[in-house]
């Protein structure tokens, strides 16, 4: 696939795109290009999840796959 092509397909992804992969493909440009400027925006929400899933796994509560 020519680079013309795969731009004119993304184009039509970012204009059709809703917020949650407008900040995918956000993220993936800028970890694909080392830009250290990009930060992770976790919510209060977020860090909960994280952190009850932890002590789940240190537990033993949750199973993990290899």
């Amino acid at each position: 696939m020519e680079t013309i092509t795969i731009q004119q397909e993304l184009y039509s992804y970012i204009d059709n795109g809703d917020e949650k992969l407008l900040k995918l493909m956000l993220a993936l440009a800028k970890d694909y290009t080392g830009d250290d400027d990009f930060e992770y925006d976790f919510t209060a929400e977020d860090i909960e999840v994280l952190d009850r899933n932890r002590e789940k796994r240190l537990n033993g509560e949750s199973k993990t796959y290899t």
